[in-house]
């Protein structure tokens, strides 16, 4: 069993899901791009539904994961990659994260007394043959957001590097009113779905098979 695993991702969110459930994971940088991190390829294609984009994103990021770590001198290099792309829809329409506050308020506009759609695409590899992706969906309702909520909500820099403008996990949180699906899912990184990908590839949960501690009894 290993703890270590490559992460393609800047997402403080999955670093600390994973981290918070054993895994040691350390952030691939992608040296083609000047921020360092997977940007993926974030254009929406002509016709592709919200699923079908997620999914591609995530794969396009792992495998420019796997790029970068055939690049290192590391002899962890057996260790799978994760990779993994979150989308927020309403009615089929992409919600992806807000360039402003003009655009942060009208996301939380459009969200405010509705049912929405999260998907989060997760992808596990060790090879550009070797790989598997899956998709989970959830859906969240916010209440009725006032504007006066929106305008304070949007002043935080919680909105601007989330799918949809917002994190559940935050202050956010006081606008949802109910989750079906998968809360970390929600978050960034299903954690059910992703073990079992990382079981698949050797990486098993490690919070949940390290060694049981002997108990002693007293005569």
């Amino acid at each position: 069993m290993q703890n270590f695993i490559y992460l393609a991702s800047k997402s403080p969110r999955r670093r600390e899901l994973l981290r918070a459930y054993g895994w040691e994971p350390q952030v691939l940088s992608d040296p083609s791009e000047p921020r360092g991190w997977f940007a993926g390829d974030e254009e929406e294609l002509p016709g592709e539904t919200p699923a079908d984009y997620v999914l591609r994103t995530a794969v396009t990021k792992l495998m420019d994961g796997i790029a970068a770590k055939n690049e290192l001198d590391d002899p962890r290099m057996d260790a799978p990659v994760l990779a993994a792309d979150t989308v927020v829809s309403l009615e089929g329409k992409i919600l992806g994260k807000p360039r402003d506050r003009e655009e942060a308020a009208r996301f939380m506009r459009e969200l405010s007394g509705r049912t929405h759609e999260v998907r989060t695409a997760v992808a596990v590899g060790r090879s550009r043959e070797d790989y598997r992706a899956l998709v989970v969906l959830s859906k969240v309702t916010m209440r009725q957001i006032s504007e006066e909520e929106i305008g304070r909500y949007v002043m935080t820099d919680e909105p601007y590097d989330k799918a949809g403008g917002y994190g559940i996990q935050g202050l956010a949180g006081l606008f949802v009113q109910s989750v079906a699906g998968s809360y970390t899912g929600i978050m960034g990184l299903p954690v059910c779905e992703a073990a079992e990908l990382l079981k698949s590839y050797g990486a098993p949960a490690p919070a949940l098979f390290q060694p049981m501690p002997t108990s002693s009894t007293s005569k």
